[in-house]
């Protein structure tokens, strides 16, 4: 399936994700929608914790970016 860009205009500047899968944006919108929240403040939240330490992402093997980690 193909993936669009997430795109989202801010009063600081304009933000583009390229390939994120449309299930995944779709499941996570759903998700913080259930919990009265946004994908903004989700992702920004993310932001922040990976800025201040307190949060690591665990590299996904099968990810394109985890590849081209390997590479470097």
């Amino acid at each position: 399936m193909p993936s669009r860009v997430l795109a989202r205009i801010a009063t600081t500047g304009i933000y583009l994700l390229r390939g994120v899968p449309r299930d995944l944006q779709r499941a996570a919108r759903v998700r913080a929608g259930r919990e009265g929240t946004t994908l903004r403040w989700v992702l920004l939240q993310a932001l922040r914790e990976y800025a201040a330490g307190t949060w690591t992402p665990q590299a996904d093997e099968k990810s394109p970016e985890a590849a081209h980690n390997q590479r470097r």
